[in-house]
């Protein structure tokens, strides 16, 4: 039997998306638990419901404009067409998609100096013919939706999906969007080479020491820790933590969303009534276009009935359409922020040497 979350797992994990992981005295003391319970009740969540604890970059905030890539391969070339999609050392994000030929879906953080070059990449794994087509989207940063108890029924300790009452916030919701799915002009680069080694590390691990980041970069651990707060904090060169788990029964997928409405009004109240829903996991909006993107997490007993809301949404006139794609989160890779090419507190983007690989590469799969 599947083991399941109870009432004291949601207050953790919200209070994680809340708090952070970085201070467990503290995190205990806001939710009155002892910090040793809290240490084994989080290695438990580790272990039985994989839970990931990791840092989410403000990547406007590093010079980086953020990339959605769709591809679909050439009968025959997925394989090379995944590698070529890494030849570019600015990708974050790769997965496989179910969709009606072999395909994939990728993130990249762009230098913004350099989206011009990017385009072009990409265009030049058309003309080699491993790709049938390559759809590229800018983005506005990724807004992690982490867990809360909303829809969570303590007395039963199960999830209730409640989509008639979904669809009337989504009619009563406000319109304010948080900054990280605003359309920014610039994006500044406010880092430096150690701003830039601090987040790579937590990003691999929020819970990382910082006299450990410290060693790795033989600096005094006064000198990491004058860069976290006056850095990484005060400048919001982070955007928050990433609290990710299955916290849905073994038989669930993982969907990736475009939604398309009429006007920013109503695209912003279905992205805010998004927020704290169990099903997202992150979403961001499509620069130019009242569009956004989401990763939605289904049981599979309710996409039907996930579906059938966005039907009525339609018809309500707050939704335009949709179409999505099942991701293939077994084979799913992801890399930190590319900290190699940042020198002399900018980034090096070497558009040459992309092509280069890219050929090479292409030639070697053929």
């Amino acid at each position: 039997m599947q083991k399941r979350l109870d009432s004291t797992d949601i207050r953790i994990l919200e209070a994680l998306g809340v708090y952070g992981p970085r201070n467990i005295l503290k995190l205990g003391k806001k939710i009155g638990l002892p910090t040793q319970t809290l240490r084994d009740r989080i290695k438990n969540l580790k272990s039985h419901f994989s839970l990931l604890l990791e840092a989410n970059t403000y990547h406007t905030f590093i010079g980086l404009k953020k990339a959605l890539v769709y591809a679909r391969a050439t009968p025959g070339y997925f394989r090379t067409l995944w590698a070529a999609l890494k030849a570019n050392g600015y990708w974050l994000y790769l997965v496989p998609r179910y969709d009606m030929a072999e395909s994939c879906f990728g993130v990249y953080g762009i230098p913004i100096d350099h989206t011009e070059e990017f385009e072009q990449f990409l265009k030049e794994i058309e003309k080699l013919k491993i790709a049938q087509s390559i759809e590229l989207l800018w983005s506005t940063c990724i807004q992690t939706i982490n867990l809360t108890d909303n829809w969570y029924d303590h007395n039963s300790e199960c999830w209730v999906f409640e989509w008639d009452k979904w669809i009337q916030e989504i009619e009563n919701q406000g319109t304010q969007l948080p900054y990280t799915l605003l359309e920014q002009e610039s994006c500044p680069q406010k880092a430096d080479k150690i701003d830039i080694i601090i987040l790579k590390e937590l990003e691999k691990n929020a819970e990382c020491k910082l006299r450990d980041i410290a060693k790795l970069l033989e600096v005094p651990p006064q000198t990491v820790g004058y860069h976290f707060k006056n850095h990484i904090i005060k400048k919001g060169l982070m955007e928050g933590y990433l609290i990710l788990l299955r916290h849905f029964e073994a038989n669930s997928n993982v969907y990736f969303f475009r939604f398309n409405f009429h006007d920013e009004k109503t695209m912003a109240k279905f992205a805010l009534s998004l927020m704290n829903k169990p099903i997202g996991r992150f979403i961001g909006k499509i620069f130019g276009e009242d569009a956004v993107f989401a990763e939605i997490y289904l049981p599979r007993r309710q996409f039907r009935a996930f579906t059938r809301s966005l039907t009525k949404l339609i018809r309500k006139g707050l939704l335009k359409s949709y179409d999505y794609a099942i991701e293939d989160r077994s084979r799913k890779q992801a890399q930190t922020i590319s900290y190699e090419f940042f020198e002399n507190n900018k980034w090096i983007y070497d558009h040459e040497k992309h092509l280069e690989n890219l050929r090479n590469l292409v030639r070697s799969y053929k």
